[in-house]
């Protein structure tokens, strides 16, 4: 394997790695994971596929973001194209700097543990222009010494931030837990399924198809897991999405609407009702 670093650092409570890779020939890794949280964002067309025994293996494709929380070790394989440099970002939180960064947030991360149970918590998702401007931030940090350390650290933590948001679900604390395992896991991946094209959403027919459940299961799960409806889920990402993509200066209200599935005039309206400002008062 060959890889051109242009970022590693190890910024307590953290460790960050990226750059550019590439293997000869194909490649097949093992990665031993301590308990806490990963974070890869892919950047441009780049795929990996991993597996995690027992599960079937999984391919991810750029730019994508890959998650995982897990309070106890677990293995990782993971399977590398020959040819096909891999441009990626990577922040590792151990278990307890993760509780100390975001439990005193109000996001502890007990909940998104629990909705896992003895398996490690994985998220895979499409990384939008917000995420994949942090990333590049963060691979073409331009300061030096102990100044370049507190840019990456602040950095790496707004990356994590914003990816922890689109997880942020209130769960009711007594109901979550009476749903069947079987069911669970079958909401979960409506919720990744969801969450590649959030701008885009497949309807409930469809998405009810693809899990395997009925509909009125479907919805109904749903509500009980993540407490919220699918309909209030994708409209809650939708602006979270479009508050971050102002929020870095990429884009401009009008782009930004189309690109999380809004007219202009909805848009402004849905966006003022629920964070109190005008999108545009982002953009100066």
């Amino acid at each position: 394997m060959s890889g051109q670093w242009q970022l590693q650092a190890s910024t307590a409570p953290m460790t960050i790695g990226g750059g550019a890779m590439r293997v000869k020939p194909d490649q097949v890794i093992t990665e031993d994971n301590e308990p806490g949280l990963k974070l890869v964002l892919m950047l441009g067309d780049g795929a990996v596929r991993y597996r995690m025994p027992p599960s079937q293996p999984t391919q991810v494709s750029g730019p994508a973001l890959h998650l995982s929380l897990s309070d106890q070790p677990f293995t990782v394989t993971h399977s590398f194209h020959a040819h096909t440099p891999l441009r990626y970002v990577a922040v590792r939180m151990p278990q307890s700097s993760l509780m100390q960064w975001f439990d005193t947030q109000g996001r502890p991360m007990d909940r998104l543990l629990d909705m896992a149970g003895s398996t490690p918590f994985i998220h895979d998702a499409k990384a939008g222009p917000a995420l994949q401007a942090l990333a590049k931030q963060l691979l073409l940090c331009p300061l030096q010494g102990a100044l370049r350390d507190l840019y990456l650290s602040g950095k790496a933590l707004e990356l994590t931030a914003n990816v922890l948001a689109t997880l942020d679900v209130q769960l009711p604390s007594s109901t979550a837990i009476t749903l069947p395992v079987r069911h669970r896991d079958r909401l979960h991946r409506a919720h990744e399924i969801l969450m590649r094209d959030i701008s885009h959403p497949p309807g409930l027919d469809w998405l009810a198809s693809q899990v395997g459940l009925s509909v009125t299961l479907l919805t109904r799960g749903f509500r009980q897991l993540f407490g919220m409806s699918i309909y209030e889920f994708v409209r809650e990402q939708r602006l979270q999405q479009a508050y971050r993509m102002l929020a870095t200066g990429e884009c401009s209200v009008s782009a930004t609407a189309g690109m999380c599935g809004y007219t202009d005039s909805h848009f402004s309206k849905a966006f003022q009702k629920r964070f109190g400002i005008a999108p545009h008062t982002l953009c100066r």
